[in-house]
């Protein structure tokens, strides 16, 4: 019974489906067909854009993630960069000093000779002031070598190894220099060093006419150093304690704390 029943079931749906395409083929189901629409049109717009806007999150989840690898990989690269530029400059720059010595050497002259040595280490705590340079006597170093660079004098040599030396520099309380002034009178003095580093020309002729930005250079007077080696340029001009002789302050071109690489004289034998 039970069979029967469900297959006369089966056969009216099929026959009802055939019915109702029939029909809609013929048109007479269109005003059914809008009306059926309407709940259908009404599910789509409940749960159509929902589903819609939840596919759009996920794709900006999935754009946002990307976004944020990218910006990891590209500071990394940045990092990268920025390193080897700061490489390259420190190249340029000890290439730049270089050829800043090269040309020195060729516009003083060939009557010394120059050894080129890095400065490895510095002593300027107000009672001495020297600095350590890699070039000795396996160089062809010197104890009383002057030392210089295309600034100007830096010092002498002191003390020297196989491999290395010791320079006091010229703004060291014990050194002193015997100067000229660049001006019509060629004014000589002493340049002497002090605790604080600061440079001071001493027994200028107090009539001389020292002034400021005036150059100072090695005189070479009792061969303690070549001639015309630039010392500085004065800044200040006045008379000593004693009223005597003229003082002067002189600005060295050379920067005593940063130097880097000197050159050595060491074809000069001081009397």
């Amino acid at each position: 019974m039970q069979q029967g029943t469900r297959t006369f079931t089966i056969i009216m749906a099929i026959g009802i489906s055939v019915i109702l395409l029939v029909l809609s083929a013929l048109g007479t189901l269109g005003p059914a067909e809008g009306i059926a629409q309407v709940p259908v049109s009404l599910l789509e717009s409940v749960f159509g854009e929902p589903a819609g806007d939840l596919s759009n999150l996920t794709e900006e989840l999935s754009e946002v993630r990307t976004l944020r690898e990218r910006n990891r990989e590209l500071e990394q690269a940045l990092t990268s960069y920025q390193s080897e530029l700061a490489e390259l400059r420190a190249f340029r720059s000890d290439y730049d000093r270089l050829v800043e010595l090269a040309n020195y050497v060729g516009q003083v002259g060939q009557e010394w000779r120059y050894v080129s040595a890095d400065v490895i280490g510095r002593d300027l705590n107000g009672v001495v002031r020297t600095i350590h340079i890699n070039a000795g006597t396996r160089n062809g170093v010197s104890s009383g070598d002057p030392v210089v660079t295309e600034l100007g004098l830096v010092g002498r040599v002191t003390r020297v190894s196989a491999i290395g030396a010791e320079v006091l520099l010229i703004s060291d309380q014990n050194s002193a220099v015997n100067a000229r002034v660049l001006n019509e009178a060629r004014e000589p003095g002493l340049l002497r060093g002090s605790l604080s580093g600061e440079l001071i020309l001493d027994f200028l002729d107090i009539n001389g006419a020292v002034e400021e930005n005036q150059q100072v250079f090695t005189s070479g007077e009792t061969q303690g150093f070549p001639p015309n080696i630039l010392l500085g340029q004065i800044s200040s001009v006045r008379i000593s304690s004693d009223e005597l002789f003229q003082q002067a302050t002189v600005n060295s071109l050379v920067d005593f704390d940063s130097l880097q690489v000197v050159l050595v004289i060491t074809n000069w034998e001081p009397v």
